[in-house]
């Protein structure tokens, strides 16, 4: 098996893209440390899962990400592989609401013929900004601050997930292109000064995949964004678990500084 007898953290892992990383590092031989805000999503998750240890855990508390570090160096003595798929797109229910609707109309009025010019920056609060950014950046380096004194014992992996909407524009709240775009800096910032220590440290940069998520925001958007691919599909949560895999394993083992983008073509590099 492709991982047998290492050592991962996975955060945001209770569901979409995480849990699937967890579910393919497992069946490859992990030992996987499963982190997610909600501790009910993890039971449901990976209840019956004996390669899995879970945290409830927000990623901006860094003090509770080295309290999880700590813990699996007692109880394995070895990290290899860390998995950063932690990540909001708006930073409460009521503002996805709000972003819903604008995109739902931008999108109506291109059906319809007539000019639409969204206005997302006036509904940016200061909070609203720092909540996206603290979880998907903040998140993202703490993570990789806490994890990278165990990882450079052994050599490893980081998988850092960022997004297709950091590498192009589209109109939508800013707070989340730039926590996406930044981490893509991040990681080949990280990649350059991990190397000497054998860690790689690559990125995923997804656009849409079937999650609950992604399919609350309606059959419009999601048509609107396929329309942007020429692969006219979204992807499955699987699908990217599987990618996560293959960069946490030794067969990508000359990769790193890397952003992935499983995005049916829209971004190609």
């Amino acid at each position: 098996m492709k991982l047998q007898g290492r050592v991962g953290i996975v955060t945001g892992a209770g569901s979409g893209m995480g849990k699937a990383a967890v579910d393919e590092m497992t069946a490859q031989g992990a030992t996987v440390y499963a982190v997610d805000l909600r501790e009910d999503a993890l039971a449901e998750a990976f209840g019956n899962n004996e390669s899995v240890r879970s945290f409830a855990a927000d990623v901006t508390d860094s003090a509770r990400l080295a309290e999880i570090i700590s813990a699996l160096e007692q109880e394995q003595g070895r990290l290899d592989v860390l998995v950063n798929a932690a990540g909001v797109s708006t930073p409460n229910r009521e503002k996805q609401q709000w972003v819903d609707g604008i995109n739902h109309e931008m999108i109506q009025a291109a059906q319809e013929g007539r000019e639409y010019h969204p206005d997302f920056l006036s509904g940016i609060s200061d909070e609203d900004f720092q909540r996206v950014v603290e979880i998907n950046l903040h998140g993202t380096f703490f993570m990789i601050r806490e994890a990278a004194p165990l990882l450079k014992q052994t050599g490893g992996s980081i998988i850092n997930f960022a997004s297709v909407a950091g590498l192009m524009g589209l109109p939508m709240p800013a707070y989340y292109p730039a926590s996406k775009a930044a981490v893509v800096g991040m990681t080949k910032a990280v990649a350059a000064e991990l190397a000497p220590f054998n860690i790689r440290v690559n990125a995923l940069a997804p656009a849409g995949i079937n999650t609950a998520m992604f399919a609350a925001s309606g059959e419009d958007h999601m048509q609107a964004l396929l329309a942007l691919q020429p692969l006219k599909r979204v992807a499955e949560p699987e699908e990217i678990g599987k990618t996560v895999l293959f960069l946490a394993s030794d067969e990508s083992g000359h990769y790193t500084g890397q952003t992935f983008s499983p995005s049916g073509g829209a971004v190609m590099v």
